[in-house]
């Protein structure tokens, strides 16, 4: 045994000097720049180092309404900020917008959903030394498995968001927790293949909620089923709500996969989902 155990020290000695190293994380990608008008900021978030951007409209005074919007896997603050032009919305309609910045770009939810949940409230915290906010107008958005994130909040603090908006998500489970925040979603009528659904969210196709019966969970209260009642079509979408026992939950059908942000740069051209989901917000008051 000895002998083997020389002969083990002696490999390991012989071996190149990196590759007895540890494995290392891959190397983080560049950051992007954010919009004019936005800022980068730094705080404590269990005992590391997070950040998350911030967007204040210029001219306004009073308390605003706080719009949080959360990034794809391996996305950036900045990312988002352009897919869903939700600052420049801001500007107009006199809210603010934050982007919450997952740690290496990943959102933990799945795994570890307090410690997310906890994170968001700090920048909430944050944003409220800053400048004046409306803490009963605090909403979250997000895309891809940024909506997953934004959906716990919904689920999970409903007393920290009056609202959520949720595109392109893929969902695991429907959320069981009452009372929920409202919340608005839009995804593609194509399923996602098992390849893209384990690559997105480490979960096979199979194991996913269709985005329709999520909603229509979503907008079932305690000891009641919630029917689909259909809205006035807009944009060549046909938009459905299901409602009872105080949920609330809009589903808007989007032709095709529509895996990105649709009004946004690079994803469907319509409906614009950045004002359908302030809409959805505003009407909530």
């Amino acid at each position: 045994m000895p002998r083997l155990f020389l002969m083990f020290a002696l490999l390991v000695l012989a071996m190149p000097a990196d590759a007895r190293e540890r494995p290392r994380r891959p190397a983080a990608p560049a950051l992007i720049d954010s919009l004019p008008g936005t800022e980068r900021i730094a705080i404590e978030a269990g005992g590391r180092t997070r950040h998350y951007l911030l967007h204040v409209p210029r001219g306004a005074s009073g308390a605003r309404p706080v719009v949080l919007v959360f990034h794809a896997s391996g996305g950036q603050g900045a990312q988002v900020e352009r897919q869903s032009r939700f600052s420049a919305l801001g500007d107009e309609a006199s809210f603010i917008a934050a982007y919450p910045e997952g740690e290496d770009g990943q959102w933990q939810v799945l795994r570890d959903p307090r410690s997310e949940i906890i994170f968001a409230r700090l920048v909430i915290e944050d944003i409220a030394r800053r400048t004046p906010i409306d803490r009963g107008r605090i909403y979250a958005g997000g895309l891809s498995s940024g909506a997953v994130m934004a959906a716990a909040l919904g689920c999970f603090a409903p007393d920290l968001v009056a609202g959520v908006g949720l595109v392109a998500g893929e969902y695991v489970s429907p959320c069981r927790n009452t009372p929920r925040a409202p919340a608005i979603l839009f995804n593609g009528t194509a399923e996602p293949s098992p390849a893209s659904a384990t690559r997105r969210t480490s979960v096979p196709a199979r194991a996913l909620v269709p985005a329709r019966g999520y909603a229509e969970a979503w907008g079932s209260g305690t000891g009641c089923h919630a029917g689909a009642e259909a809205l006035p079509a807009r944009a060549g979408a046909p938009p459905e709500r299901f409602a009872c026992g105080g949920a609330q939950a809009v589903f808007w059908p989007i032709p095709g996969a529509a895996a990105g942000w649709p009004g946004g740069p690079g994803g469907p051209p319509a409906p614009d989902a950045t004002r359908e989901i302030w809409r959805f917000f505003a009407a909530l008051r």
